[in-house]
């Protein structure tokens, strides 16, 4: 641009020149000025760089501004947890109800067909609950890291695969549910609660929202791998009591093998589910590595949810040198006991056979030795993760030990119990040979009477030997209920009369007469029972004890003899009512009986034999038997007065 001051024409060439050069200095001038300019904001620019104590102030300030909105997000986010877990717990009971409801309405508008499936439903259900809790850590594997982009993708074959399985399992939870309901009628009496909390899709909503969209800060994460974790109780809780459920039933008995490979599956299972976890909190772990360096070296976005189909951008550089694995060094981040699961690699491969079998190769060799072998990093939850491997190793070790000795003191029970039931058996049958001989010697049974008569009296015999009480058949009544006491009493009486030779001949229903009007009555040791040359008004059935009967001949000769149990004694009552014309002495007693030891014999009175004697009168003579007049009957005798004919009541 030309100078407004130069704009005459100029002839001369001396002030040619001159005015020349005052416009060359003028333009030298006017391009020196905005150089200068420049060059002053150039310097203001580099002293506020290199001068710290602005570059301090100026960070505290960023530093006072990102606290300030640090502290708002984690107040808002604590509000957020709150509100969240009071949703959960109102949609739990919406849930609770609303199934309660359907059931309800289930069985008032159809009537279901149980009855096929019922028998069989617990051992599905038991197969079905342990396919459950084998399945379910399926749900851990999907996340796997993306190293070169630093980001977590999830497995989307694995994703579903894991919630179709899931639903199958699931489903089987809601029958039970159902069956529960048919079975107790009522949702409080039955495990539907325990169902409900096994059948809540935790495991899922851990995965959705917290990895494949990122959400969640990292107290929430916590919170919800402590209920995945969580809701385990519920599940092997339900496997417990179905497996109770099961042996009660009738057909429950479970052989010592299949508990034995029940007792090994524990620990294949716990290896199974302790491994997925092992993997699931080391990705976790590695996501929270992510995130301190990106808060550390201020070179990436702090609210970087690190995951794939984002497209955020990562500073990879900086967060393989903040969070290294290969060569990790505690002082920047510690991994703990999830670094080797990082570092072979398994934690970005899909190679699900590969993945499975390390994880439950670490999880049943810690298991094994209890947790010896973990070193964690100074994380609680770590510590936390250790100490429960440590203790459900224990646990488990504990519990199939005392199974093994339990089993084994069983075992030996068992063969001690059979052995205890085959010489129990053998001798019931031998007690049972000898009641039944001593019935057949003792006792007049019908046949139709004598099995069921026999069966009776072995369901006591075999009371008392259960109770290693032994059984003297010989004394067999006094084990014996008072009614059947009687009525072998009735019977054995038949017995020994039929065996009185002036008897044999005699019809039963005289037998069953004469035993009825028979007492029982006890003698002390040494005393008489029957003198010698007294009125005979009785005969004797020794029950018990020994008799001895002596006898003098008129050359004053005594001679002696023994009569044991089932002996009679007094046979001279039927000569002497048998005669024609009834008689109005008793007979004299020819012999004297006396007790050697406490005997216990049965009378049959002389007034009571007369009486079946007046009754049965065609069995006791050949000739008509005409009773004498009441007034006269015995009285010569000092005997009591017979009752009339029509008063006696004696059952045929």
């Amino acid at each position: 641009m030309a100078n407004p001051e130069v704009t005459l024409v100029v002839e001369n060439p001396e002030e040619k020149a001159e005015v020349t050069s005052l416009v060359e200095k003028s333009e030298e001038k006017a391009e020196v000025i905005p150089l200068v300019e420049k060059s002053e904001e150039k310097t203001k620019v580099t002293s506020l760089v290199e001068n710290p104590d602005v570059e301090q102030g100026i960070a505290r300030k960023s530093d006072s501004n990102s606290k300030s909105t640090s502290s708002m997000s984690e107040n808002s986010k604590g509000t957020i947890l709150c509100v969240g877990c009071c949703i959960i717990v109102g949609l739990v009971v919406a849930i609770f109800a609303l199934i309660t409801g359907a059931i309800e309405s289930i069985f008032l508008l159809m009537e279901l067909p149980f009855h096929w499936i019922y028998p069989k439903w617990k051992k599905i259900f038991v197969i079905s609950c342990v396919f459950a809790v084998l399945l379910d850590p399926l749900f851990l594997y999907i996340p796997i890291i993306k190293e070169d982009m630093k980001c977590i993708q999830m497995d989307k074959r694995l994703n579903k695969t894991a919630f179709a399985l899931r639903s199958v399992t699931d489903f089987s939870y809601f029958v039970d549910i159902i069956v529960q309901f048919y079975e107790f009628q009522t949702i409080w009496l039955s495990y539907i609660l325990i169902d409900i909390l096994a059948i809540l899709p935790l495991p899922q909503v851990v995965i959705l929202i917290l990895f494949s969209k990122g959400r969640g800060s990292l107290n929430t994460r916590k919170l919800m791998n402590s209920l995945a974790l969580l809701q385990y109780v519920p599940r092997v809780l339900r496997i417990y009591f179905s497996c109770k459920e099961l042996k009660g039933s009738p057909d429950g008995n479970i052989k010592l093998w299949i508990k034995g490979v029940l007792n090994f599956f524990l620990y294949i299972l716990a290896s199974h589910v302790l491994g997925a976890f092992w993997y699931f909190f080391a990705i976790q772990r590695m996501t929270t590595c992510w995130k301190i360096a990106c808060r550390t070296g201020n070179r990436c976005e702090s609210n970087t949810n690190f995951v794939c189909e984002d497209n955020q951008f990562r500073n990879t550089t900086l967060l393989n040198d903040l969070c290294p694995i290969n060569s990790p060094n505690v002082t920047l981040f510690d991994f703990g006991i999830f670094v080797d699961v990082l570092q072979s690699g398994i934690s970005e491969s899909t190679n699900h056979p590969q993945k499975f079998s390390n994880c439950f190769w670490w999880g049943l060799r810690n298991l094994s030795s209890l947790g010896s072998n973990l070193q964690p990093s100074i994380s609680t939850w770590e510590n936390l993760f250790a100490a429960f491997i440590s203790v459900i190793g224990l646990l488990l070790f504990l519990y199939l030990i005392g199974n093994l000795q339990t089993y084994m003191q069983s075992d030996a029970a068992r063969v001690e119990a059979r052995k205890h039931k085959i010489k129990f058996e053998k001798k019931l049958d031998k007690k049972g040979t000898e009641i039944e001989k001593w019935l057949s010697k003792n006792v007049i049974i019908p046949e139709s009477a004598k099995d069921n008569l026999k069966s009776k009296i072995m369901k006591k015999v075999k009371q008392e030997l259960e109770q290693d009480r032994d059984v003297d058949v010989e004394k067999i009544l006094s084990i014996l209920p008072s009614e059947l006491q009687t009525y072998i009493n009735s019977r054995m009486i038949w017995k020994k009369l039929k065996a009185v030779p002036k008897l044999q001949s005699m019809d039963e229903e005289v037998l069953k007469a004469m035993s009825k009007h028979m007492t029982l009555k006890k003698y002390a040791a040494n005393s008489y029972i029957i003198k010698e040359n007294e009125p005979l008004g009785m005969m004797l059935l020794i029950v018990d004890g020994v008799v001895k009967v002596e006898s003098s001949s008129s050359s004053n000769e005594v001679s002696s003899r023994l009569l044991e149990t089932g002996h009679f004694y007094g046979e001279e009552l039927l000569d002497w009512v048998k005669v024609s014309l009834f008689p109005s002495l008793l007979p004299l007693s020819t012999s004297a009986a006396l007790a050697v030891n406490d005997v216990e014999a049965r009378l049959l009175m002389a007034s009571d034999l007369c009486a079946v004697a007046a009754f049965y009168c065609e069995h006791f003579s050949e000739s008509t038997f005409r009773p004498p007049p009441v007034d006269v009957r015995f009285n010569r005798l000092g005997l009591a007065n017979l009752p009339y004919e029509s008063t006696l009541h004696i059952q045929g």
